[in-house]
């Protein structure tokens, strides 16, 4: 049986193109960065890794119609999909199906933030290339650009893991309930059946009013247990829920915070006299 055939909607498409113009021009040389940047962009809005197909692909029908023409060879697209499926998570079984569509928005959103966040240090990796390749020494302010940047980039890199454990927890929550949800449903099912035995029971032995009452009583306490479990699940989900959005939003104003300070980086090497880059 073949392998099932690959689908993008519009939005995840558009996104990718979207990426593609980006990347080249912050790699206009280097096929295997630009690689690194499009698989990555790739994984970031789909959530996965695909084969050297699927790559080769989108650089032949997709990129022309962004103005990219990159031709990478057959080898160059392998080692890249090795470093990126070195950098991949386990995913654990069921997590696809549990998915929950927030977190495809959630990576919809943030691929064009984290593109914005590297895109100085892109720009500075090319001015610092260009300058050796015209033969300029590096000055203080390039070491210092040097030893900043790494920081940055392990700061993003922090940022993305949190928000692959935040898609795990939300995972685990979704599958905690599905199996509250199913112990729910058998213990109703449950009451059921003893109450269909008790009705028999009582047919067949002519129970009295008396015992009739007892039997009412002991299903109504029988449904005020059930209600209350019930209720005991909704509030943990609902707990549960809200720390994993507190979570999101620490990780947001963090994500902020790193903007923040690339913009401040950006505009330090901006106000540099021309003589000393």
């Amino acid at each position: 049986m073949g392998r099932p055939r690959i689908e993008w909607n519009d939005a995840q498409l558009l996104a990718i193109m979207n990426g593609i113009a980006a990347i080249d021009r912050d790699f206009p040389r280097d096929n295997a960065r630009f690689l690194d940047g499009l698989i990555a962009e790739v994984r970031a809005i789909t959530g996965r890794v695909f084969g050297a197909t699927t790559y080769s692909r989108l650089l032949r029908d997709v990129a022309p119609q962004v103005g990219v023409q990159r031709h990478p060879s057959a080898p160059t697209v392998q080692q890249a999909i090795r470093r990126a499926q070195a950098l991949t998570p386990i995913s654990q079984p069921g997590s696809a199906d549990n998915r929950p569509v927030d977190l495809e928005l959630m990576r919809q959103a943030l691929a064009p933030v984290v593109r914005e966040a590297l895109a100085p240090l892109y720009a500075s990796q090319r001015e610092r290339g260009n300058g050796h390749a015209g033969g300029a020494a590096p000055d203080r302010g390039d070491v210092n650009a040097m030893v900043q940047q790494p920081l940055l980039q392990a700061a993003l890199e922090d940022a993305h893991a949190r928000i692959r454990r935040l898609e795990q927890e939300n995972a685990q929550l979704h599958r905690e309930l599905g199996e509250a949800h199913a112990a729910r449903d058998l213990a109703g099912e449950h009451v059921n059946r003893l109450l269909g035995e008790l009705h028999a029971s009582i047919e067949r032995a002519g129970v009295g009013a008396t015992t009739l009452a007892q039997t009412a009583t002991q299903l109504a306490g029988t449904e005020r247990f059930l209600k209350m479990q019930n209720d005991a699940v909704r509030l943990q989900a609902s707990g549960e829920a809200d720390a994993l959005r507190a979570q999101n939003g620490q990780l947001r104003e963090r994500i902020d915070h790193l903007l923040l300070e690339v913009d401040q980086y950006r505009r330090t090497l901006s106000t540099r006299p021309p003589g000393s880059r």
